[in-house]
């Protein structure tokens, strides 16, 4: 957190252009039915996360500036793996996680709750997920501008508690940690304090749910232009599968060559727009090849199939993306209203996303595969190489396992 100086002439232009950089960044999360990512509360405008133009919300904030009035800006910033693990890929989360604090923010700046106004949006920046905001207090005279180290320290440390208590009080419960003669309350807190300091520890404790689908998620980063390219060629492809019948499926589309080649267009668009998916893919590539080295001892097959593999994922990838593209196809052609160009839009983005994660658990499944197969794989050969020592020696009056294997 920090207040720039007021009185200084720069001040004024970097607060006036704040707001329109969060709600309009490249990383922005955007409401449901607006094309920008703000959402707050601020005197004179409701439900801001509704309201498509907000040129008269930077307005006021730019008067605010003009005014000389003292504005804060913040970061409350997550490392990936704990945005990951803990849901805060969702504007939502972060919206209750911040308002819930108002309370405390307006005692450490001597202001009543209803005073503290805010704007802010969710950016989820690759390495480090974070809600950006501006705040400030309402009818306020004078302040002191300098936010106190103090007040940052003890905000960050309330912010850790609430954000990590949540995902700690039912691990703690699952674990049969909680102690029936302790309240539940406050020994979270006395073992939150100790397991925050303790990466280790706290790692250990969440492993079970580190790689869970359902918290999973990845963000695939595309830009606006990307999107937008993907969304036409989806609405396009909507408009022929109305003229097709039967299931909207990959597999049963085969029929219609015509749809099947959209499909697959659309399916490489995403492909070569994403450095994401197209690194995914490549691991899973590489990690089908690697099992192949177990199978093959001859250099010059192993090659073969190696290319054969290659192409066979390739093949395998289109289909997989090819259904998630049906699946959202399927959704619009069943809405009972046409979705206006903003759900599209939003909706899009939610299937990059979805596809991303997807690409993600297929390499990590096939690495976890390879694992299992190698252990097996190598006590197969260590009773085969014992087999064989055995027939070797099949004549001898005596041998030692240890000294000879």
């Amino acid at each position: 957190m920090e207040t720039l100086n007021p009185n200084l002439r720069t001040t004024y232009f970097k607060i006036r252009n704040y707001a329109n950089y969060i709600a309009n960044s490249e990383y922005v999360i955007k409401n449901e039915n607006t094309s920008h990512g703000l959402f707050g509360n601020v005197e004179g405008f409701t439900n801001i996360q509704e309201l498509e133009d907000i040129e008269p919300i930077k307005e006021h904030i730019r008067r605010l500036a003009e005014e000389k009035k003292p504005i804060i800006r913040g970061v409350i910033s997550l490392k990936e793996y704990d945005a990951e693990r803990l849901g805060y890929y969702d504007q939502d989360k972060w919206k209750g996680v911040f308002e819930n604090k108002i309370p405390s923010i307006a005692r450490k700046l001597n202001a009543k709750v209803q005073d503290i106004q805010y704007v802010g949006a969710v950016h989820i920046e690759e390495g480090h997920p974070h809600f950006q905001f501006i705040l400030w207090v309402k009818n306020e005279e004078k302040r002191n501008y300098f936010v106190k180290y103090q007040l940052k320290n003890e905000l960050r440390k309330e912010f850790t508690n609430d954000i990590f208590r949540e995902d700690l009080l039912p691990i703690y419960q699952e674990k049969d940690f909680a102690k029936k003669n302790i309240t539940s309350e406050n020994y979270i807190l006395q073992g939150l304090k100790k397991i925050a300091s303790n990466e280790k520890e706290l790692k250990e404790l969440i492993q079970y749910e580190k790689n869970s689908y359902k918290t999973k998620f990845i963000r695939n980063l595309l830009k606006d232009e990307q999107v937008n390219r993907i969304v036409d060629m989806l609405i396009d492809l909507k408009s022929e599968l109305q003229k097709a019948k039967g299931s909207i499926k990959y597999q049963y589309l085969k029929k219609y060559p015509d749809i099947i080649q959209k499909v697959d267009n659309i399916s490489n668009t995403i492909i070569n727009s994403s450095m994401q998916c197209q690194k995914e893919i490549d691991k899973y590539i590489k990690v089908k090849q690697k099992l192949l080295e177990f199978q093959y001892s001859n250099p010059d097959k192993l090659e073969d199939a190696k290319a054969e593999a290659k192409i066979e994922v390739e093949q395998e990838i289109i289909k997989l993306i090819g259904n998630q593209i049906l699946a959202i196809e399927r959704k619009w052609l069943n809405a009972k209203e046409e979705p206006k160009e903003i759900k599209y839009n939003n909706e899009s983005r939610n299937l990059l996303d979805n596809i991303l994660t997807m690409l993600y658990f297929q390499s990590e499944d096939q690495r976890k595969y390879n694992k299992c197969f190698e252990m097996k794989y190598k006590k197969q050969l260590s009773k085969q190489a014992k087999k064989e020592y055995a027939i070797k020696k099949r004549n001898a009056s005596v041998f030692n396992w240890e000294e000879e294997m």
